[in-house]
């Protein structure tokens, strides 16, 4: 009889045991919540890892505010990871470029467009497709228009090939475009304004974007910009240092 009460006690003694761990963990948990209560800090950031080659992509938490000089921003560029993007706001691009192809689509004949100094005639065109290959120089997109400074191997209007010997210089500024595609280009800090979209990475991961900033430390690839259609930015390619922050979540990939 006393070696079973011994064990009773025993039992009772064990369960008091993890009660009071289990108080104390769910206490810590809730002081780690109350101390991150803030708009940054979301249940549904995560870190994800993404095999591809021996590689690992992260997706991690991200705080507002960090400096250049922080380590989430100073691992951007290790890693490239294939991203599809869509979304509903143009982002602002003037850089100097090399593009493969440059696809573009107007109905805008004020516009001057120089090619080899002399202006290009599209008087008697009501719609242009304008392409230009192997494209070297300044390029300047945003949602007022298109501009372009610089050298092309070719160039054709709506089909038909414009004569000369050598490379063809090419510039107008502010053109009033329907469509743009950019084959191709290489292009270093591309910052997307508030919107919304969906953004795939890694064939694995997909994340709605409501209201959030999208902020691409380097991307090579094809971008497309539509005007006429709700979704007015496609990106396909490869991209390095994928920051996106909203109301909801905060997360820095790869």
């Amino acid at each position: 009889m006393h070696g079973q009460q011994q064990g009773g006690g025993s039992s009772h003694g064990h369960l008091r045991f993890y009660i009071i761990m289990t108080t104390v963990i769910v206490g810590v948990l809730l002081v780690l919540l109350l101390m991150n209560d803030s708009d940054d800090f979301s249940l549904t950031s995560a870190i994800v890892g993404v095999g591809k080659e021996n590689q690992t992509t992260e997706l991690t938490e991200s705080t507002a505010g960090e400096s250049d000089d922080s380590p989430a921003l100073s691992k951007r560029g290790n890693k490239e990871v294939d991203i599809q993007l869509s979304f509903d706001q143009i982002p602002s691009v003037h850089k100097e470029a090399k593009v493969q192809e440059i696809e573009l689509k107007f109905d805008d004949l004020s516009t001057k467009i120089n090619v080899n100094d002399d202006k290009l005639e599209l008087n008697n065109l009501q719609e242009v497709t304008l392409t230009i290959k192997e494209f070297n120089g300044e390029l300047d997109l945003d949602d007022l228009g298109f501009s372009l400074d610089g050298s092309a191997k070719s160039i054709e209007v709506n089909g038909i090939s414009l004569s000369a010997k050598g490379e063809l210089k090419i510039s107008f500024s502010k053109l009033d475009y329907d469509y743009v595609r950019l084959e191709n280009v290489e292009l270093q800090e591309l910052e997307l304004p508030t919107g919304d979209g969906q953004l795939t990475a890694a064939e694995k991961l997909t994340y709605t974007l409501e209201q959030d900033k999208v902020d691409i430390f380097y991307f090579n690839g094809r971008v497309i910009a539509d005007r006429l259609t709700e979704t007015r930015v496609n990106l396909e390619g490869v991209a390095k240092g994928i920051t996106v922050s909203g109301a909801l979540v905060n997360f820095d990939l790869g």
